[in-house]
């Protein structure tokens, strides 16, 4: 048996949208560096893994492609939200700040690049995923 307790708050916050919502799948898309030209990781993030071998969710793979990061993009757009026309010290100024955000761990190979507009590739993974034990939280 699953002790609530012990599941993160991200893992209980993802349970709990996926219970509110138990009558239909939730579309969820996440980011994985590029490792050399190898293919795809086949594993979740440690944290949806987690709760799938917890049998508290179901997930199932909708696509898989290798696209710049979605994640950085948006980072940089939100950035240049006051900023009529961004340079190249905005972009090294914005790319320092998205670095210190990153930590250590495989993000680390999520950086991105030092040209203006240069994001880093990444393989995005569409999951729709649904609550296994529908129940309020």
């Amino acid at each position: 048996m699953t002790h609530i307790p012990s599941l993160t708050h991200q893992q209980l916050e993802l349970l709990r949208i996926a219970k509110k919502h138990s009558v239909e799948e939730l579309q969820l898309s996440y980011e994985f560096p590029v490792v050399g030209r190898s293919e795809p990781p086949i594993d979740h993030p440690p944290f949806i893994q987690e709760l799938i071998d917890l049998h508290l969710i179901q997930a199932r793979e909708i696509e898989t492609s290798m696209l710049a990061s979605e994640f950085q993009q948006s980072s940089w757009t939100e950035f240049c939200e006051d900023l009529d026309y961004p340079t190249q010290a905005d972009w090294d100024r914005w790319r320092r700040g998205f670095i210190t955000q990153l930590g250590e761990g495989f993000e680390q190979l999520m950086i991105p690049g030092r040209e203006f507009g240069q994001f880093t590739k990444v393989w995005i993974r569409e999951i729709r995923l649904q609550a296994t034990q529908p129940s309020s939280l």
